[in-house]
C-alpha cells in the first residue's frame, strides 16, 4: 500500500482509534507505518487468506467437516476457499482426525459424475501450481493430514 492510496489518510488520522487490516504482509507494514505516529491500535492478519478460526466451545464435528468441505469446493479453487483452520492446541489432534475423515469422504472424479465431490482442477498449469504449493508446505515443515502429491492426473 503506498502513501497515496485512499486507505492511508485514515492509517494516519488522529481522530481514527484502531486501523483492523486483512491482505499482504508488505501492505500490513505500510499500514503499521502510518499509524505509528498517531498510536493507534492497529490489529493484523497477514500473509494467509481465508482462514477457519475455531474456539474451543465450537462443535468441532460440524466445524470441521464444513471446513474441508467448502476448501475442496471447486477443488479449491476460489478466491475465498477457506484454507487455513486455526484450532486451540489441546484441540488440533481431534480437528485433524475430522479433517482425515472429511477428506477421506471426498470423491474425486469427472464433474459431471454425481458421486463426485470435487472434480479436476482447471488446466494442467493449475495442476502443477497446486502441486508445488503441497511441495512447499512439505519443504516448511507441514504434515500432511491426508493425500499428498499427486501421482497421475485424473
Amino acid at each position: 500500500m503506498a502513501t497515496d492510496q485512499p486507505s492511508a489518510p485514515l492509517c494516519s488520522h488522529p481522530d481514527v482509534d484502531m486501523v483492523s487490516f486483512t491482505g499482504s504482509t508488505r501492505a500490513g507494514v505500510e499500514i503499521a507505518k502510518l499509524a505509528a505516529p498517531t498510536v493507534k491500535r492497529v490489529h493484523q492478519e497477514l500473509g494467509g487468506k481465508s482462514a477457519n478460526i475455531l474456539l474451543d466451545d465450537a462443535d468441532f464435528e460440524t466445524a470441521v467437516t464444513s471446513g474441508v468441505n467448502s476448501c475442496f469446493s471447486n477443488s479449491g479453487q476460489s478466491c475465498n476457499a477457506p484454507t487455513r483452520m486455526l484450532v486451540p492446541a489441546s484441540r488440533h489432534d481431534e480437528a485433524v482426525r475430522i479433517a482425515q475423515r472429511a477428506a477421506a469422504a471426498q470423491r474425486v472424479g469427472p464433474a459431471d459424475d454425481a458421486q463426485t465431490t470435487m472434480g479436476p482442477v482447471v488446466s494442467d498449469v493449475q495442476y502443477v501450481r497446486v502441486q508445488r504449493l503441497i511441495e512447499k508446505g512439505i519443504e516448511e515443515g507441514a504434515q500432511l493430514a491426508a493425500a499428498g502429491l499427486g501421482g497421475r492426473k485424473a
